[in-house]
């Protein structure tokens, strides 16, 4: 809750006459009032208390001497040295004096470069509310609190926190690859976060430097200084402070086209990021990964959509939970899986035997042709209404297991008699899904597979399909997976008679790819 006052209750708090107070509100780094009465302006005290404590109020103008880094801050933190130093702001160890006994206790100071400040001062006032608004509202095993706050000078926002032992990016190669480890760190994080959305709060710079070791086995979050409560909605990615808001590798595609749309989910990606980093040990510059029972965790976390990621922190940690307890379920072969899984979707009992599909689908590796041949077995026992299900409650898990069957399609072996029913149920998805990527895919993998086994059927699918074509953009999508199958795959996919029944820029496409001898 703020505080206010006018000019009385100001000069209570900083110890000074109304005469002196005159002369301090003439200093360019005085807090501004935050409103006018007909009384006269009223101050945030808080603001005004913080200001008094921070070390401005010097008799001489300027920057603070090099001895000056030995000051106290806000009456509580003695600054020693630089620790870090980032884009947003320089780290100092700090002893925190209010916390007596025989072994200091040591906290981080964090203060805004100079920069941040002069370019945007209006930034800096908004970052300072959300610290007052923060400061004291958290407590929980698994965040860092900001113990206090304030300005030095120029303007520059300090802010304290515990000090840790260290972030998780210097532990990311101890725990790259080891799912026990990766569980008890996200177990950990998520509760922290779960906490804090039960708050209405977002945190909005989820990454490994931010997540903070306190002792060999505790992790916390840091740096909620960086947050926003949901019902006030502000944002602080203006200009130069973007720095020190999000990085780029984990900031949600919403977060960074506008502040304003960050929401729960938001951190939910950067969740998603941060599991991809420790699964793979790599910098997580794109959402590609290789198959492991993270990757279609990592894959919903990080969907460009918020809408479609996983809807809260506990929905996130349950997927990761499954994903380490999966590997101790009794080992059957790729095929032997396989054939149980068309069975139960024959006749599936429900939606569940559908998530049953994509749970396993999704994990499965496109490098392994004994994979890839096995998701080959099942497909065709997806009906109509089946695929309809499928991509009504989870299209993007869907569309990215059917591309990589129909890469697989194009490029592998089947016996002959399993062709038909590969290409029936391409057909099924071209009718149900909307998109052209899903029709450049089909055409492709189908012209590939027709030629590739001589099989009359699959050639008369893909008639079927370039048929019922009607619209320019549908056509050139099409011809797109026509021209990457190449000139042999359209020789044999189509009689001059056929061609004349498609659509022109299919027809003429096709005339100047089977012209081009090349």
């Amino acid at each position: 809750m703020v505080r206010m006052g006018g000019a009385t209750e100001v000069a209570e708090a900083l110890g000074v006459s109304r005469q002196r107070l005159l002369k301090l509100r003439e200093r360019a780094d005085f807090p501004d009032p935050i409103g006018e009465l007909a009384q006269g302006p009223i101050w945030d005290l808080d603001e005004v208390k913080a200001w008094n404590g921070s070390g401005l109020r010097r008799s001489t103008s300027g920057r603070p001497s090099a001895g000056a880094t030995a000051q106290t801050l806000g009456g509580r933190f003695l600054v020693e040295d630089k620790i870090d130093s980032g884009g947003f702001a320089d780290v100092f160890r700090a002893v925190d004096r209010k916390k007596t006994g025989r072994v200091p206790s040591m906290a981080a100071v964090k203060i805004i470069k100079d920069d941040l400040v002069a370019d945007d001062l209006e930034a800096v006032r908004r970052f300072k509310r959300e610290l007052r608004m923060l400061d004291g509202e958290l407590e929980h095993p698994h965040i860092i609190p900001i113990l206090g706050h304030g300005e030095v000078d120029g303007g520059r926002v300090w802010y304290a926190m515990p000090l840790a032992r260290g972030s998780l990016r210097a532990s990311l190669d101890e725990m790259a690859g080891r799912p026990v480890l990766i569980l008890d760190l996200m177990r950990q994080v998520c509760s922290g976060l779960e906490y804090i959305h039960d708050k209405a709060i977002f945190h909005r710079d989820l990454k490994p430097e931010n997540i903070l070791r306190l002792d060999a086995s505790t992790w916390a979050i840091s740096d909620f200084g960086l947050a926003v409560q949901a019902e006030r909605k502000s944002t602080i990615l203006t200009s130069a402070m973007r720095y020190g808001l999000g990085s780029q590798f984990y900031s949600a595609p919403e977060q960074i086209r506008c502040a304003r749309d960050a929401d729960h989910r938001s951190d939910i990606f950067s969740l998603g990021k941060i599991l991809q980093e420790l699964v793979t040990g790599e910098t997580p510059m794109s959402t590609l990964m290789p198959a492991s029972p993270f990757r279609p965790v990592v894959e919903k976390a990080t969907e460009q959509s918020p809408g479609k990621r996983y809807q809260s922190v506990k929905d996130f940690l349950t997927a990761v939970e499954h994903a380490v307890e999966a590997p101790a379920t009794k080992w059957e072969t790729a095929e032997e899986t396989a054939e149980k899984l068309s069975e139960l979707l024959r006749d599936p009992q429900g939606y569940e035997s559908l998530r049953t599909f994509l749970t396993w689908a999704e994990r499965l590796d496109e490098g392994s042709r004994d994979n890839m041949q096995a998701l080959a077995v099942v497909m065709p026992s997806l009906g109509s209404s089946s695929i309809a299900e499928l991509l009504d409650n989870d299209e993007e898990s869907f569309m990215r297991i059917y591309r990589r069957f129909t890469d697989h399609l194009a490029q592998a072996g089947f016996p002959f008699a399993s062709c038909d029913g590969l290409a029936d149920v391409c057909k099924r998805v071209v009718r149900a899904a909307d998109g052209h990527s899903v029709l450049r895919q089909t055409v492709n993998a189908l012209a590939e597979l027709g030629r590739g086994h001589n099989r009359w059927h699959v050639r008369d699918v893909l008639t079927e399909i370039l048929q019922g074509i009607r619209e320019p953009e549908p056509a050139l999508a099409a011809l797109e997976g026509l021209r990457d199958a190449g000139r042999s795959a359209v020789h044999w996919s189509f009689e001059n008679f056929t061609i004349r029944s498609l659509h022109p820029n299919l027809r003429g496409g096709i005339e100047a790819i089977l012209d081009n001898e090349h």
